[in-house]
């Protein structure tokens, strides 16, 4: 097959966060897409062309010469006809970013009970080539280096969503094993903003977390010692520990890059950041931005649950940060970076004017509460990758 050849993929989660990204790099390519969302579907297609709008992508062109398609459906009982016409490929972006198990049973209804529809669907259709978004922590709390492959036995989880997707991961595992099916399993880490536009529908954990320490700083902030304020409040966690974030079109480059490469398919990517910025370098960039200082790293045993009221204000409303202050594995990049070096794509390095600038997207817009969503954070279904604690 030849490179950048057109092609037709049926695709969900295009309204995600990563699933808009991954939608204007295959489209940019010339690939035809028939996009799943749920219905009616003028509202769908109004509500997508609303979104890479914001991006600065728009899709209207496409979706005026049939490049894009949209069709009405739903995880994990209404999936659509196939009255496109062939399909080469599927990609699954849809996801429950829920954590915990809800009433209508997400993040499971979603992610397994969904997945299973999905394969399901291909077998019917004869689509035997799967390109499936998942997530690095389906690693669960395995420690040191986290390889590309399938994880087993079964890792023990800190929350539903990665249970969830493991169980997905594992079905589609076992669909691969028949003869002529080819499963490319894509799993990033942390999604934060676009690298040169700061670019978010996110503002989950990176920029939750950001938005809280804009909030103390205004509560204890004293217009007599001028734009600088001090605070004692112990962090918990070790300085010279990575925060695994991604900017969001490195990981949609890569997973457009690798899907029109047929030699790369049949494999695991961890989409992660091999040098990703320390926490002590990440302190240093809350304090030049927000002017808020006197931090100092503790044992998180030693701060959660014992918390001074300036730290209550961090670490109670933000205690689902805590299982990642302790538990940061290193994952193995050895499949993603043989792709990087074929396509020749680099990982935008997050320096300090670079994450002031996603920063200063995410201020402009209160930190997501000026998104037009009716709660303070995108919903679940509306982004994609990893949920940010």
């Amino acid at each position: 097959m030849r490179l950048h050849q057109p092609q037709t993929f049926f695709m969900t989660g295009a309204t995600g966060f990563l699933g808009q990204f991954i939608l204007r790099d295959l489209l940019a390519r010339g690939q035809r897409i028939v996009a799943m969302l749920r219905g009616p579907t003028a509202e769908a297609s109004a509500r997508l062309s609303r979104q890479t709008r914001d991006m600065g992508s728009p899709i209207d062109a496409f979706l005026e010469s049939g490049q894009l398609q949209i069709v009405s459906g739903a995880f994990p009982d209404q999936l659509p006809e196939c009255t496109w016409g062939r399909t080469d490929a599927i990609i699954n972006c849809a996801a429950s970013l829920q954590l915990f198990t809800n009433s209508s049973g997400d993040p499971f209804k979603t992610n397994v009970a969904g997945v299973k529809a999905m394969l399901d669907w291909a077998d019917a259709h004869g689509v035997t080539r799967m390109h499936a978004v998942s997530t690095a922590y389906t690693c669960g709390w395995n420690s040191g280096t986290i390889l590309e492959r399938f994880h087993q036995p079964e890792p023990k989880f800190q929350t539903d969503y990665e249970k969830s997707k493991w169980m997905a991961e594992m079905l589609m595992a076992e669909w691969s094993r028949q003869a002529g099916r080819t499963l490319t399993v894509y799993r990033p880490s942390f999604l934060i903003g676009d690298s040169e536009t700061g670019y978010t529908c996110q503002f989950a954990g990176f920029y939750q977390f950001a938005r809280l320490v804009s909030v103390l700083k205004r509560q204890y902030a004293d217009p007599k010692n001028g734009s600088k304020t001090y605070i004692p409040l112990r962090i918990p966690g070790r300085p010279e520990d990575r925060q695994n974030i991604v900017p969001v079109d490195f990981a949609s480059k890569m997973i457009a890059e690798i899907i029109l490469r047929p030699q790369f398919h049949g494999r695991i990517y961890h989409l992660t950041n091999p040098h990703g910025p320390t926490n002590d370098m990440m302190k240093r960039i809350y304090e030049e931005y927000f002017g808020l200082y006197g931090g100092y790293f503790a044992d998180p045993d030693e701060v959660i649950g014992k918390c001074s009221h300036a730290e209550s204000l961090l670490w109670d409303q933000y205690n689902l940060l805590t299982p990642r202050v302790v538990h940061t594995p290193q994952f193995d990049m050895t499949h993603t970076q043989e792709a990087m070096q074929a396509s020749q794509t680099e990982f935008p390095e997050l320096t300090p004017e670079r994450i002031f600038m996603l920063f200063d997207f995410a201020a402009a817009r209160d930190w997501g509460r000026r998104t037009g969503s009716k709660k303070e954070s995108a919903a679940p279904a509306a982004c994609g990758g990893s949920p940010e604690p």
